[in-house]
């Protein structure tokens, strides 16, 4: 396909996996087909973010590349993670983008580190800054103890700074903060739309150009497939998001969905619990056809319709519209692999506004 799409990426890997080598099937294939990023996620067995981004960046020449998400930014002492994207700069010509999350508290308090408060990602995120300026770090405070300490060099473009928002208070402090967000998956237009308005307040309040700040919403997707892919890619992957408190509770508050779903499937995930056991929640979430059908039952069809994008590619494509006209910048399609989105992009090819995204750069954060 000749047409490139930088307003579209997607996971590479997603879930969890105990072989990682399919990736650079995934990264070869999203190149061929024209996505504009891949982005990886963290896994702490198989999937370490920087050693998939170097893979990444020797089998995708054009393609944009994110960390999305680095998560518990405790765990890594900030000089790491700035030598982990000084180089992902260099080597990409600038491609990459270092997205980040606040992390789950239970893995903080697991691997004995400080949960990720905003004081310190704020902190956190300046560090990396001032080392990726050249200059020499001194700093006391939540982060850690550094004690000039520096990159020794100096990046002509530093990579952008991509948060992972839900919550309003989040939002904000992106927008204030960091060069770009991405929203959690299944945010529906309206979802999409208020987190907008927020997160570019608070890039105003804080004296930055709101219009500078690249919005992603993750979509969990299945175009054009089987009832067993349409099972495994969203409903199962909604599913994996039941273990984590405050996840579900978030999406709710911002689609106005009624939360006394996610107690049933919860309850109906306990019930399962014996059958695969787990903490990263993805390995604990039953594969079973008909466990899921019975997950599938007790999410409102507004849920799949509303949060993911679904059905035929003239519908796919109609719904990722929907979302670039409630304030994304791009769309992160999750669940379903470069090679079953095909279908998809061609229908997209043909329908996508392209003035919309004309001199946009393959790098996400920009």
């Amino acid at each position: 396909m000749e047409v490139r799409f930088p307003e579209l990426g997607y996971y590479g890997l997603p879930g969890h996996v105990l072989d990682p080598k399919p990736l650079i099937d995934e990264v070869k294939l999203g190149e061929k087909y024209g996505f504009g990023s891949i982005w990886l996620s963290e896994r702490l067995n198989t999937k370490n973010v920087a050693v998939l981004s170097g893979l990444a960046a020797a089998h995708a020449p054009t393609m944009g590349i994110a960390s999305g998400l680095i998560s518990n930014l405790p765990l890594r002492h900030p000089l790491v993670t700035a030598a982990y994207g000084s180089t992902m700069a260099l080597l990409t010509d600038n491609r990459f983008a270092l997205g980040m999350g606040r992390g789950q508290p239970p893995l903080s308090k697991a691997a004995g580190v400080a949960p990720s408060t905003f004081k310190l990602l704020e902190d956190y995120i300046a560090i990396l800054r001032a080392l990726w300026r050249g200059e020499s770090v001194t700093y006391s405070g939540p982060v850690g103890e550094l004690n000039d300490v520096s990159l020794s060099l100096k990046l002509d473009q530093p990579p952008p700074v991509i948060m992972a928002v839900m919550g309003e208070k989040t939002c904000y402090w992106a927008g204030q903060h960091c060069d770009g967000v991405v929203y959690n998956s299944m945010w529906s237009p309206s979802a999409i739309s208020r987190s907008t308005e927020i997160v570019r307040k608070g890039a105003s309040d804080a004296g930055r150009d709101p219009d500078r700040i690249r919005v992603w919403s993750v979509s969990i997707t299945a175009c054009d497939r089987s009832e067993e892919e349409m099972l495994n890619f969203v409903v199962r992957r909604m599913n994996t998001y039941l273990p984590f408190k405050g996840m579900y509770e978030a999406i709710c508050e911002a689609n106005g969905w009624d939360f006394t779903v996610v107690e049933k499937a919860r309850a109906l995930k306990q019930e399962m619990d014996g059958r695969a056991k787990g903490t990263l929640g993805d390995e604990s979430t039953s594969r079973n056809l008909d466990d899921i059908r019975r997950f599938l039952s007790i999410y409102p069809p507004n849920w799949i319709n509303e949060g993911c994008i679904v059905g035929s590619p003239a519908v796919a494509s109609s719904k990722m519209i929907e979302r670039f006209d409630a304030g994304s910048d791009g769309v992160l399609l999750h669940g379903s692999g470069p090679g079953e989105l095909t279908s998809l992009l061609e229908e997209w090819s043909v329908r996508r506004p392209a003035k919309r995204f004309e001199g946009r750069s393959s790098n996400p954060g920009l």
